[in-house]
């Protein structure tokens, strides 16, 4: 774990994170994020979203850095869109899908933008939608609380950022994390110092090196005052 004191770059996820009770992005996490930049941190967007989506949102935020979509299946740099896991079988088991449940299957607006991650709404239990793809072993169904994932199973955002890494000549141990799902587990073990907001999983605060007092966009403000501040909650 590094110490706080180390970390320049801020991951942050989005729903469940820095949204509140209703789905909003916070406003206030706005003006943290912005302030965040202001003090010399690089902010970079998780999210298990359309890469579109995050773009625009990161963009409107003021959050300079690269960003991720489709929970680490695809991100973006300096107008490069880099592409992991392969589309052909997601969109075999979303077929399999959609033949054994017909129209009970509801799919994602996003889903035509997405380019590998395929996102379906929560309204068939999750163990149903993996019994029909059971002998596909390279795909899981994930569920980041607002949406099951059909995905790589090789490919989460602890990929796309290691990449990120690279590119930008910054080793992993320089990053922060916070997220709530787990979309996000592998991501906050491996970063500098990863932190799960209070009303994240089980298995998401076990893999945290901190768990805030506060859930949703309160619990990354609480965060983000501990990097200001530069001195643990």
């Amino acid at each position: 774990m590094a110490g706080l004191e180390e970390i320049q770059v801020v991951v942050i996820d989005i729903d469940g994170t820095i949204t509140d009770e209703l789905g909003r992005i916070s406003l206030e996490a706005v003006e943290k994020i912005r302030e965040l930049e202001m003090r010399g941190y690089m902010t970079l967007l998780a999210s298990g979203n359309a890469l579109p989506v995050v773009k625009g949102l990161a963009h409107y935020l003021g959050s300079t850095g690269p960003t991720i979509g489709e929970a680490g299946c695809v991100f973006e740099y300096m107008g490069d869109i880099y592409v992991l896991g392969d589309p052909d079988r997601t969109m075999e088991a979303l077929e399999r899908l959609r033949r054994r449940f017909g129209p009970r299957l509801k799919e994602s607006w996003s889903n035509i933008y997405r380019h590998v991650d395929k996102a379906i709404k929560p309204t068939i239990p999750r163990e149903k939608l993996e019994a029909v793809i059971k002998d596909m072993e390279d795909i899981v169904i994930l569920d980041s609380k607002f949406a099951y994932h059909i995905h790589p199973r090789d490919v989460d955002k602890l990929n796309a950022l290691d990449a990120i890494s690279h590119l930008i000549n910054l080793p992993l141990e320089y990053f922060a994390a916070i997220g709530d799902s787990e979309l996000d587990i592998r991501m906050l073990k491996e970063v500098g110092y990863g932190v799960a907001v209070a009303n994240a999983d089980d298995r998401v605060k076990e893999a945290a090196d901190h768990v805030t007092k506060e859930p949703l966009y309160r619990g990354f403000l609480e965060f983000a005052d501990m990097l200001l501040g530069g001195g643990e909650g």
